[in-house]
């Protein structure tokens, strides 16, 4: 997920329309990391959703709202090619750029109940959304943030799954999982 600035509450749908072609021209620069454009297209998409004034910010609510079929969306963010590493580069970069000064980086596990066993990284673990142990998935993020009073930058340079030992241990079950 990247995200250069969020807004304080979501946008409505005239504001997001808006905002398309200064998102294009913002994010033209990331084009390189996309084979082919209707994956670039879909990365735009699923970046106006996360701004989108959604109670959820998960594939299902963000597609609907994009007008694109939800399983369009999951297979862009599970299976389509574009190279993940190159644009995580590409924004540390910039982001090392606007902020010359410094900032500092956070590190931040966030956990979120899940039901059942075949979600890759679900295990019964501390969850922070629940404050208990219980079934769920971790998340680690490196936040960055300027902290600047007058103009504050925060952004996250990079998320990930925590795969915990019980799934790293059992190879079949992380295949099934689509873990490889």
């Amino acid at each position: 997920m990247m995200v250069w600035g969020e807004p304080e509450s979501g946008m409505d749908a005239q504001q997001l329309r808006s905002l398309r072609p200064a998102l294009t021209a913002r994010v033209q620069s990331f084009r390189p990391c996309f084979k082919k454009e209707v994956t670039f297209e879909h990365f735009q998409g699923y970046l106006i959703g996360l701004m989108a004034d959604l109670p959820r910010k998960s594939i299902e609510p963000i597609a609907l709202a994009a007008g694109v079929a939800v399983r369009t969306l999951q297979e862009f963010l599970s299976m389509f090619a574009w190279d993940h590493a190159r644009l995580e580069r590409m924004l540390s970069h910039r982001v090392a750029n606007r902020c010359p000064s410094g900032g500092i980086g956070v590190i931040d596990a966030t956990g979120h109940p899940k039901r059942g066993d075949k979600t890759p990284g679900v295990h019964r673990q501390y969850c922070g959304q629940s404050g208990k142990i219980g079934n769920c998935v971790v998340a680690q993020h490196l936040l960055f943030t300027d902290d600047d009073p007058k103009n504050p930058f925060s952004c996250v340079l990079a998320s990930g799954l925590y795969l915990p030992r019980a799934w790293a241990e059992d190879r079949e079950r992380s295949r099934k999982g689509g873990r490889r």
